[in-house]
């Protein structure tokens, strides 16, 4: 039992080193790693000469740095390609809806813009008219505007020139449509009153993946008026539950809100 705690314990204090190296996001010399690592060079080499062999951990030829090896590519490509993101936001949003008892829906980019992939009913629900698959509009929808901020132009405005195209109401100018666009991406969130439908409001906030990319949006929608007050709780909590998937996910940014 002694020998398998101190095995356990020497990976525990290897792994100090590669998450030194991920946290600073470039080659480091022996002596900056273990300093940073909180242990002498001598034993980080020890270490670091293990890592290499294994391909954890790789050194430059010329500048002697170390740097992630192409092992450590393979385990964090393999995390990322099993990281169900749905289903990582499935639960976190089922206990949000729970936490403020507002109806919510899940939305993703499909082939023929932002598409519902999940709904999720409060104790009084109003989103019985949503089906999974129903597809948002950009200009008109809390989500819609997270990914017209966010999603590559090419994209969106094909979506978008249709969508105004079938337009009944005044058009937006394009300097409106920009404007919301900064908006949204200066507040980290998006939100309507009432543009979609009569009394209905809308609030949504953004799921990024470790390149920065929007992979979903997260909206709660009610008909009360405080819920498209800023602040407010329920909004501070779907920005935190969005911020907290995403970190989940390896995003390493920082959102506005």
């Amino acid at each position: 039992m002694a020998a398998q705690r101190k095995g356990i314990q020497s990976v525990e204090q290897g792994a100090k080193l590669l998450e030194t190296l991920i946290a600073s996001r470039k080659p480091l010399p022996l002596r900056t790693l273990a300093q940073m690592s909180g242990m002498s060079p001598s034993m980080a080499h020890r270490y670091l000469t293990s890592f290499i062999r294994v391909s954890l951990v790789q050194q430059d030829a010329t500048s002697g740095h170390y740097d992630l090896g192409t092992f450590a590519l393979r385990l964090g490509m393999a995390a990322l390609n099993r990281a169900d993101f749905i289903q990582i936001a499935d639960d976190e949003f089922r206990q949000l809806v729970s936490r403020v008892n507002v109806d919510g829906h899940l939305s993703v980019w499909g082939d023929y813009g932002v598409t519902i992939v999940r709904i999720y009913n409060s104790e009084a629900p109003l989103l019985s008219d949503l089906r999974l698959g129903a597809v948002l509009p950009l200009y008109d929808s809390a989500a819609g505007r997270l990914f017209l901020a966010h999603h590559p132009q090419t994209q969106v405005n094909p979506i978008l020139k249709s969508e105004l195209a079938k337009r009944e109401a005044q058009k937006p100018s394009a300097e409106a449509i920009a404007a919301v666009a900064a908006d949204v991406r200066r507040d980290g969130f998006a939100l309507i009153d009432g543009q979609v439908f009569h009394g209905i409001r809308a609030i949504a906030a953004p799921i990024f993946d470790p390149q920065g990319d929007l992979r979903a949006a997260m909206s709660l929608v009610g008909n009360q008026p405080s819920l498209v007050k800023v602040p407010n709780p329920i909004l501070d909590d779907l920005c935190a539950t969005a911020r907290r998937i995403s970190q989940r996910l390896g995003w390493q940014g920082q959102m506005q809100h």
